[in-house]
């Protein structure tokens, strides 16, 4: 890649790419804090609703793969154009429906085109120079962080003045705003590739890339356990806050989302940390802290004050983990970036995704104690991965 591609970034691009990343994930996990409120409107059960949730986590799982790839075939701001438009009419459609089964649909939708971070970060990596992708891709992951943690608490506020669906709209009003900020940062992004091959081939290709890549392979398998502890331990939040012995509102449950926002605040700090001393040492040291804090867990859920702590370092070093695994995966062929993080993001996510099942699972047979000792192993497991996980030849 010529030198000039790497001038294409500039600290203002960078902010316009992120403030678009935070607002376009967390519309894929608002509705988990809004369930209360679509179950009273729709007149159905807690159980009914969330399968809202589940429908917008769905959706995501099944985008990356299937919209994610046209980053090998079109301009990125193209795609933003089309998904950053169908994702603020998705989100009018879920704020305007009138049952369960149409706000299900609408949300499938929000989840599918809501991928959009996964489309800006290879591009975000083509325009700037090797030296800074650890510090880019640790500005746009904490700025994910922010969007999904900092939207979760915004929502539990707002839907008491302005209800579940003044919030929605509101999401899709930020989407529609911030939309052609982001094509001007992304109007110099270097185009992709190409590929000759059709659609579905292409993703066939990208996952048997990733089998012949030991580095991505490595990196996707250490992400995927620690996003499935991360999953499990979020998946249940509420449902320890609200239970004994603390007893918190589901305002309060949903304002604790406000440890992972300062989590996400210091995110960048470990871009440097990549950058200066290397992706893989630092992944190391960010998945040492996060199978202590997991462990945490076990002796402080009862005490708020640390148990919020613990919490903070354990958002803190999962998202820096994925910064620095993201950075090896994407640096083994930055011009092929878009197709290397489809297969990254599938392998991660498709895995991962399963610890928002196991951990209501194991709460419901053992409470959060139980779930702190499935997280310690998930994060232990990590650490062999990638101590000793498949690496590239010497």
């Amino acid at each position: 890649m010529s030198p000039q591609a790497y001038e294409r970034m500039a600290p203002r691009h960078l902010l316009a790419l992120a403030v678009f990343c935070g607002i376009s994930a967390s519309t894929v996990y608002i509705p988990q804090a809004l369930l209360t409120n679509i179950s009273t409107d729709f007149d159905v059960s807690h159980q009914a609703s969330s399968v809202i949730a589940a429908s917008t986590l769905l959706g995501y799982a099944i985008g990356i793969p299937f919209l994610v790839p046209f980053g090998t075939r079109v301009r990125s701001s193209a795609q933003v154009a089309v998904q950053g438009t169908v994702l603020a009419v998705a989100l009018l459609l879920a704020a305007l429906s009138q049952n369960v089964v149409a706000a299900t649909l609408a949300f499938f939708a929000v989840g599918l085109v809501g991928n959009l971070s996964q489309v800006i970060i290879p591009a975000a990596n083509r325009m700037c120079a090797p030296e800074k992708r650890g510090a880019t891709n640790s500005v746009l992951v904490g700025a994910l962080l922010i969007g999904l943690f900092g939207g979760r608490a915004l929502a539990s506020v707002s839907a008491d003045w302005i209800g579940w669906r003044g919030t929605i709209g509101a999401c899709a009003l930020l989407v529609a705003l911030t939309l052609p900020t982001t094509l001007w940062a992304l109007r110099r992004a270097v185009p992709p590739v190409g590929s000759a091959l059709s659609h579905f081939s292409l993703m066939s290709a990208a996952l048997r890339g990733a089998c012949g890549n030991p580095v991505l392979l490595r990196a996707a398998l250490t992400q995927s356990l620690v996003l499935g502890a991360f999953n499990s331990v979020w998946a249940v939040m509420v449902l320890h806050l609200t239970g004994r012995p603390l007893s918190w509102s589901v305002t309060q449950a949903g304002l604790l989302g406000l440890v992972g926002l300062l989590a996400g605040l210091l995110t960048p700090w470990s871009g440097r940390l990549i950058d200066e001393y290397g992706a893989r040492r630092m992944t190391g040291l960010f998945l040492m802290v996060l199978l202590l804090s997991s462990a945490s867990i076990y002796f402080t859920h009862s005490a708020p004050v640390l148990f919020g702590l613990v919490l903070f370092f354990s958002t803190w070093a999962t998202q820096s983990a994925l910064s620095g695994n993201q950075v090896q995966a994407l640096s083994t062929s930055p011009e092929h970036s878009a197709q290397l993080n489809t297969a990254f993001s599938f392998i991660v996510f498709f895995i991962g995704g399963f610890g928002g099942v196991v951990g209501p699972l194991t709460f419901t047979m053992g409470g959060i104690s139980a779930v702190a000792v499935e997280v310690t192993a998930l994060s232990f497991l990590a650490l062999l991965v990638w101590r000793f996980g498949p690496s590239a030849r010497p």
